[in-house]
């Protein structure tokens, strides 16, 4: 399974990534878009990478079949590999293709569930030594505005959009979503510590859905401590991260 310069990453007892040193390694955000994600029975994730939140999504039965999209070949090949690895031929195909270029005849119908981690440096990236870790950052090749009009394309009437962004193009993302015909419905603000500022935003888009927006509690990762020690998880964070769910309501 594994080519040369290539290994697996363990992500959490159930599920393996195939690394081979470039592009970004799977995180924080990764992992709480993965639990953010209520089930469904369709579903479709924009910019896959490695395919890890596709292959937590299958683990957890976030989805009954699921799309995993990805433009680099490279990154796409590895996603590939990694979900007969783990298992889940039949369960999650990958595609290697450009977002933008996608109709409901690549997902085999309208979705109910859309999800993605959208690069989120609005300026494009230097050319740098690792060019497919260059363009999960930055927006090479589509910004947010894209990702919005990809997920609407493919989503079912009341279908749901999951993303994970930077709090600091919060603005951005919600007129993308609502350009994009998706109407912000839940959002939940992640803080490293109760001393810091938001890392991360995690949100719920509705197409076709009314205007209204209900923020849930902060989520704080870290208890307070010392910063040079290790740093335990709160109480939540640990119960999302052994559940893979934030619980019945994301809201």
């Amino acid at each position: 399974m594994l080519k040369e310069n290539e290994r697996y990453v363990d992500v959490g007892e159930k599920v393996r990534i195939i690394s081979d040193g470039h592009g970004l390694s799977w995180g924080t955000d990764a992992y709480l878009l993965a639990a953010y994600i209520k089930p469904a029975r369709a579903a479709c994730e924009l910019g896959c990478g490695s395919g890890v939140i596709s292959l937590l999504a299958a683990a957890h039965r976030k989805a009954e079949r699921i799309t995993a999209v990805e433009l680099n070949p490279r990154s796409a090949d590895r996603a590939a590999r990694a979900v007969s690895d783990n298992g889940f031929d039949g369960v999650v195909t990958v595609l290697n293709r450009d977002i933008r270029t996608l109709t409901q005849k690549d997902t085999a119908g309208p979705v109910d569930t859309v999800f993605a981690n959208p690069p989120y440096i609005s300026h494009p990236g230097l050319k740098g030594k690792d060019p497919e870790a260059d363009d999960a950052r930055h927006e090479n090749h589509g910004g947010i505005a894209d990702f919005c009009s990809a997920a609407s394309r493919l989503l079912r009437h009341r279908g749901s959009f999951f993303a994970v962004f930077r709090p600091e193009r919060t603005a951005d993302l919600f007129a993308a979503m609502r350009a994009a015909g998706l109407e912000p419905k839940f959002a939940r603000l992640v803080f490293p510590d109760a001393l810091s500022s938001p890392s991360l935003i995690l949100c719920e888009a509705r197409k076709g859905g009314s205007p209204g927006l209900s923020f849930g509690p902060p989520l704080i990762f870290y208890e307070e401590g010392n910063r040079n020690a290790p740093r335990v998880m709160t109480a939540e964070t640990a119960k999302i991260y052994e559940n893979c769910s934030f619980g019945v309501e994301n809201g």
